[in-house]
């Protein structure tokens, strides 16, 4: 069967990556070499290796609401000096903590999903990093559905490697995936509106796609600045909030709700799938304002 998977960006949930799977995951993003564990490297360890950029090793995926038993390849297992002479088998084992920890230093809400959601595929958690590779997965077996509606994530770390000449990484020796299931906000959108600007005022009216970061968040467009996002919080009363995305950085690109306005009040109208938003920037001021309204396609 195929599965919809995307990785979202580290930083804001919402740089994302669009693949298939057939079976198990297999993503362009790790035969690119963009996720740590194709990085490559010079020691002798074995490492958890989910992102390029960081040591945080945190690696959100979003998959598509099938409702079917399915297997995804979740966490590399990385040997970091390169192809293995011989087979390599690590002892992968499941740490909630990881997840807490994330959590607390990050101001997020992940949970860790019940037993009865999901199987490790591996038997014993042992991953298999193959001769002449440098690379082995941990996979995990879920019904993707079954995620929907809540932000999940599970911790892993590196417990014991079957060779004695290779030793288990200090600081990448844990990661955490969040499981992330496509919400009912996500699609195509036809936005108009206007971008209230100190040079360059103009007319918004445009297509949009809103990619889910959350449960019941999205992320999109900041006006019609490409590569600079917003994300978009559905509250539990339909109300909005709007957080910076990615591509922003400091006061200069921060997003905050404009109150005042009895139309465009940041909230969603679930009768006619319609956002009707009103944010700004710089902080403080704002001097740019965005006034959009977002029909879904």
């Amino acid at each position: 069967m195929k599965l919809s998977i995307r990785l979202l960006s580290m930083l804001t949930l919402g740089s994302l990556l669009g693949t298939s799977m057939a079976g198990c995951l297999k993503d362009d993003a790790f035969d690119n070499r963009e996720i740590q564990s194709l990085a490559g490297g010079a020691t002798n360890v074995v490492e958890v290796r989910l992102t390029a950029t960081s040591t945080i090793n945190f690696l959100p995926f979003v998959f598509g609401d099938s409702n079917k038993d399915t297997t995804v390849n979740l966490i590399p297992i990385a040997l970091a000096s390169g192809p293995a002479a011989q087979d390599i088998n690590v002892t992968v084992t499941q740490n909630n903590a990881l997840v807490d920890q994330y959590n607390a230093a990050n101001g997020t809400a992940f949970k860790v999903p019940p037993a009865n959601l999901f199987t490790i595929a591996n038997a014993g958690g042992k991953v298999t990093i193959p001769r002449g590779s440098d690379i082995g997965y941990l996979q995990l077996k879920f019904v993707p559905l079954s995620f929907q509606g809540e932000d999940w994530a599970l911790g892993f770390e590196i417990t014991a490697v079957d060779n004695p000449g290779i030793l288990i990484s200090g600081n990448l020796k844990g990661g955490v995936a969040g499981l992330l299931v496509t919400n009912a906000y996500e699609g195509d959108y036809h936005t108009t509106g206007y971008f209230q600007h100190p040079t360059a005022p103009r007319d918004i009216d445009q297509e949009d796609f809103l990619s889910t970061i959350s449960a019941r968040g999205v992320t999109k467009t900041l006006g019609d600045l490409t590569g600079t996002n917003i994300n978009i919080r559905i509250n539990a009363d339909n109300t909005v909030t709007i957080t910076p995305g990615s591509g922003t950085s400091g006061t200069t690109a921060s997003v905050a709700n404009i109150a005042g306005d009895p139309v465009y009040n940041n909230r969603y109208d679930p009768a006619t799938k319609t956002f009707w938003l009103k944010y700004g920037y710089p902080i403080p001021g704002p001097s740019r304002i965005v006034t959009e309204k977002l029909v879904r396609q």
